[in-house]
């Protein structure tokens, strides 16, 4: 169990977010792929992304071996894969090398472990240059696979999540929204307790603060991730939403339908995905590269080709536009392009 220990003024301090972004998911979803113990929840995506990634061979993934590596203060929120990857690369090697010194000790004291990585050149992460550069690359990659897919219904759950906790808050005060957190978490105040075992950490806030944060691939011992560098920053916690099979099916099941595969041959995976986020509203170029967890430009160049295509229509509204589906890419969508053409009849 872990214990939260909070004054009034973290209190006051306290918040929640929508998302750490898709890199903070994928840095989770590494330590998931590694545990076997969450079969039921994430065993289907677990076989799919190993069969089509290099990450259960890769020696980067050793890092995420029990979740004790923080690399979410590190790199600090970010809305999309290129930013979080390029606060990791630009990210100081002290800061690096003291998270990772962290993480050894953390193994250590909870599990008995010695960190797989500690007699590897990922143990220099921080000052070894050409190593930062294929950790890089490797979450680049693998994210492609294993979080990219599912990450416009992941930031929908998400934002739901938040939502729900964040509308309590404003309400009623933050002590009704930590005691209406999900089952695992218990509010006895002034103290938070999470989860259950022998093991008991003790975390007293001394005024930084928590920073809550919903997540799809949390499910790693409870931990509160603390900055390295700013003793003033919030701690932060992620708060499970993948909570049972359901859960689980709603968002990481294969977007497998042979029409969708088919898309993606014609389209490429990230437009295929364009497509079917807009399809579920019509959004603005900043929210679809949200949704794709790609940059606004990139984005911008993905809604160019659809809109192209034929396949959406492009509006402005003031200073932004909005993206929404024509009947050609709902036909598309649903596997019928015949259903576009003026000149079919049944």
């Amino acid at each position: 169990m872990l214990r939260i220990h909070f004054t009034s003024e973290d209190l006051a301090r306290t918040r929640i977010l929508t998302t750490w972004g898709p890199l903070g998911e994928t840095l989770f979803s590494l330590t998931t792929l590694r545990q076997s113990n969450t079969e039921a929840l994430y065993g289907g995506w677990r076989r799919r992304v190993s069969r089509a990634s290099e990450a259960p061979t890769h020696p980067a993934s050793a890092l995420f071996c029990g979740g004790a590596l923080d690399l979410f203060t590190v790199t600090g929120p970010a809305q999309s894969m290129e930013e979080g990857l390029e606060a990791l690369r630009a990210a100081r090697p002290d800061h690096v090398r003291d998270e990772l010194a962290g993480a050894v000790a953390a193994l250590a004291f909870y599990s008995g472990l010695t960190a797989p990585w500690a007699k590897t050149s990922w143990a220099d992460l921080g000052h070894d240059r050409a190593a930062r550069q294929e950790l890089v690359r490797f979450l680049h990659d693998y994210h492609r696979v294993a979080v990219a897919p599912h990450w416009s219904r992941i930031q929908s759950r998400l934002q739901s999540e938040q939502t729900s906790h964040a509308r309590i808050l404003a309400n009623s005060g933050v002590e009704a929204m930590l005691a209406g957190l999900p089952p695992g978490f218990r509010w006895r105040s002034p103290v938070l307790e999470i989860g259950r075992g022998a093991l008991t950490g003790e975390v007293t806030l001394g005024g930084r603060g928590l920073t809550l944060v919903p997540s799809a691939f949390c499910h790693t011992r409870p931990i509160t991730y603390t900055s390295a560098t700013d003793d003033q920053a919030p701690a932060v916690l992620f708060i499970p939403v993948i909570r049972s099979v359901s859960d689980s099916a709603g968002m990481l099941t294969e977007p497998g339908s042979g029409t969708h595969r088919a898309l993606a041959a014609l389209l490429g995976r990230t437009r295929a995905q364009a497509l079917d986020a807009i399809s579920r509203a019509p959004c603005t170029t900043g929210r679809l590269a949200e949704l794709l967890s790609v940059s606004p430009a990139t984005s911008s160049e993905h809604a160019t080709v659809l809109r192209q295509s034929g396949l959406i229509s492009t509006t402005r509204h003031g200073s932004a536009v909005l993206h929404a589906l024509t009947p050609l890419g709902s036909a598309m969508l649903n596997g019928r392009p015949d259903l576009a053409d003026p000149t079919h009849r049944r």
